[in-house]
């Protein structure tokens, strides 16, 4: 984290459909294409309801991304990093569409940061050996971090957090998914406060330039058993 931890940003999705003509037939078209949108809309959140059974976290193709910050005044920050950690596994049931359980296991050893604020004095390296620490996610005694699924739907997704072996209620929110095949995509976003979890910096007086918050980017694709 911090020296920073936050993450997140969730894809939105676009379609635009036209048609080009003149006069009547034109104005036939735009209809026609009207209704048909309105059916593949309709469709599609049928489809959406119908998802049920259980599935399979693809744990090389999902990811859980991180941005960490200090200095943070109004929601901007003056410092910050960003990065990934990788899935163990996991597995996520629906019904109708709706969160109905399930478990995400990350691997805290695989810590990775992506941003440029580095340098011969300030490697990546160091960082990671920072936030691997006892004073981060003390990762050797703690090598997973988990999320418990306990219910939700596109509104939010309810669940219990783990984090260096503590445990607090928290939500991912902004939910979006999408199907693909025998896959759905599945995109959130969750922000916790590091300090419940004994994420804190030893030394007071540096802990405190470190935003409290720990923002987090789901990106989950899961497979139909």
């Amino acid at each position: 984290m911090k020296t920073s931890f936050t993450y997140l940003s969730i894809l939105s999705f676009s379609i635009f459909m036209f048609s080009c003509g003149g006069g009547e037939s034109s104005n036939q078209a735009n209809d026609q294409t009207s209704d048909q949108m309105e059916k593949s809309d309709a469709q599609g959140s049928d489809e959406e309801m119908d998802i049920t059974g259980s599935y399979t976290l693809n744990s090389q193709e999902s990811q859980l991304m991180w941005e960490g910050n200090m200095l943070k005044v109004g929601g901007v920050s003056l410092y910050g990093h960003n990065g990934t950690v990788d899935f163990i596994k996991g597995e996520v049931s629906f019904k109708k569409g709706d969160f109905t359980g399930g478990t995400l296991v990350v691997n805290m050893e695989s810590i990775t940061p992506l941003d440029d604020n580095y340098g011969e004095e300030n490697p990546k390296e160091k960082l990671v050996g920072h936030l691997s620490s006892d004073d981060f996610f003390a990762v050797e005694e703690h090598p997973m971090a988990t999320f418990e699924v306990l219910e939700g739907d596109e509104s939010g997704v309810k669940g219990s957090m783990t984090i260096r072996g503590n445990t607090n209620d928290e939500t991912i929110e902004n939910i979006t998914i999408v199907e693909q095949g025998d896959q759905l995509i599945v995109r959130g976003s969750m922000t916790v406060d590091r300090q419940q979890y004994n994420v804190a910096f030893e030394m007071p007086a540096e802990d405190k330039v470190l935003s409290d918050d720990l923002d987090l980017e789901f990106n989950l694709v899961l497979e139909k058993r």
